[in-house]
């Protein structure tokens, strides 16, 4: 099961964590493994590119099976809010779809996201 995690700090946005497998196909195959693997990606891409975050400055782990990524407090902002509810809604929507293979979680710190 791939598991997501989302952190918010006072109403912000500030990492996610995702990790695990799918299985659900062999591998190669995997399209919901695929499909989330791409949306982490992209939320990465986005906060480095749309965000404007560099990597140096966050915490950024990326291995088989997981990736993390955490921002510094300095670095929250309405628009870094956006990209990853818009990650969220992706995710969301592969959950409803393959609720075995996927589940999310929202971990709120000081405030709702």
């Amino acid at each position: 099961m791939i598991k997501v995690e989302f952190e918010c700090t006072n109403g912000h946005y500030r990492g996610a964590k995702i990790t695990g497998h799918a299985y659900s196909d062999e591998p190669g195959k995997d399209l919901v493994c695929a499909a989330v693997s791409t949306l982490a990606q992209t939320l990465v891409n986005a906060v480095e590119s749309i965000g404007g975050i560099h990597e140096k400055s966050m915490q950024l782990v990326i291995d088989s099976g997981h990736l993390e990524i955490k921002l510094q407090n300095d670095d929250l902002s309405d628009e870094i809010d956006l990209i990853f509810r818009t990650i969220r809604v992706g995710i969301e929507g592969i959950e409803s779809t393959y609720p075995k293979y996927v589940k999310l979680k929202i971990k709120e710190v000081q405030g709702k996201c």
